[in-house]
């Protein structure tokens, strides 16, 4: 899917990329996956042997870069969609600096730059400003 492709109607652009990532819920269960579908400022799809069920609280820590130089971004967040194919995590919490991570990250791996700061302007952190 191009990145223009389903964008409509979508809070946030989703961007493409390779990395890899650790998904941990609550009960200490953890799923490590190197291919990730998609990533936007409010979530991340990755692809995975398994899945955890709609619902599940989890933590999320996404590893971008080569490795031993690798920046990390961190985030909790909750499983919004789960299938035999992965699961779509939707960001429920980030701290300030991976927010900064994860700006950068989609805003300079994006094709429309322009599209992506009015996304940051129209929101507040992880929700739509009133």
């Amino acid at each position: 899917m191009t990145e223009k492709q389903g964008q409509e109607g979508r809070e946030f652009t989703r961007i493409p990329m390779k990395m890899e990532a650790h998904v941990v819920a609550a009960a200490a269960d953890s799923i490590t996956s190197d291919h990730i579908r998609d990533v936007s400022m409010k979530g991340i799809y990755l692809v995975a042997e398994k899945a955890f069920p709609v619902g599940t609280v989890c933590d999320v820590v996404m590893l971008v870069g080569e490795p031993g130089s690798q920046l990390k971004i961190e985030a909790k967040g909750q499983v919004d969609r789960s299938s035999d194919a992965g699961m779509a995590i939707e960001f429920t919490e980030i701290g300030l600096e991976s927010y900064d991570h994860l700006h950068n990250l989609v805003l300079y791996n994006s094709k429309n730059t322009d599209k992506v700061e009015q996304e940051f302007k129209d929101h507040l952190g992880l929700k739509r400003r009133e």
